[in-house]
């Protein structure tokens, strides 16, 4: 039982932490849209540490948040089942995904302090292509709601929040092959990150509650005597 509790407690911080990371990236919101190669190295270098720290969260919050996923899915008990394979597919590709942006983006930051524009050019290219892989593999949260429907581990509204949140997702993987809708994918990612904040708090807050409960039930050595 304890470590049933102790294992709900660290997934969960996983997954607070993996959403305070990958919010945090925030910090960068890049070089204005349309600028010229000029403005964008004059750019680098005036955020040169805050578009290294961005790209280091990004990463870091990636892992959190699969380790959340993956440490989910085992408290349903759905590991080996189809959705914990779909969970294991989907969390390595993001995971993939995201450590290749975060090289591009210190590959870029290489490139502009020393002057190699072909180079970054180059680089801020294949960045937003990598950025369109992310809706390519499956959602993450269609298996992960769908574990917790089955399960009930978590409130039923968020299963179902979540397989609504995943499905967007995947429809907008395909949509935003032939169209701009960056926009609209920030956004719904914002909201993915929202539930995941929410599933963190609903699956550790509880566990907290058992285990600073738990010492208040012990009999007391007079008790015992």
């Amino acid at each position: 039982m304890n470590e049933d509790k102790s294992f709900r407690l660290l997934t969960a911080l996983a997954g607070v932490i993996g959403v305070i990371l990958v919010a945090s990236f925030r910090i960068n919101p890049g070089p204005p849209a349309g600028a010229s190669l000029t403005t964008i190295l004059d750019y680098g270098r005036q955020h040169a540490t805050s578009i290294a720290l961005g790209g280091w969260m990004q990463g870091m919050g990636s892992v959190f948040n699969i380790l959340f996923a993956v440490g989910l899915m085992e408290l349903t008990g759905c590991t080996r089942k189809l959705s914990g394979w779909v969970t294991l597919l989907s969390g390595a590709g993001i995971l993939a995904t995201s450590l290749a942006e975060s090289g591009l983006y210190f590959a870029a930051l290489e490139a502009g302090r020393t002057g190699d524009t072909s180079t970054l050019v180059t680089t801020l290219t294949l960045i937003k292509g990598v950025q369109h892989v992310y809706l390519i593999v499956p959602a993450l949260l269609l298996p992960l709601a769908w574990a917790i429907l089955r399960s009930r581990i978590l409130p039923a509204a968020l299963g179902w929040s979540g397989l609504a949140i995943g499905a967007a997702l995947q429809i907008l993987g395909v949509a935003g092959v032939f169209d701009t809708l960056q926009p609209v994918v920030d956004t719904l990612l914002i909201v993915q990150g929202l539930w995941f904040l929410a599933a963190s708090l609903a699956l550790g807050i509880p566990a907290l509650r058992m285990a600073a409960v738990a010492p208040s039930r012990r009999p007391s050595a007079a008790m015992v005597g």
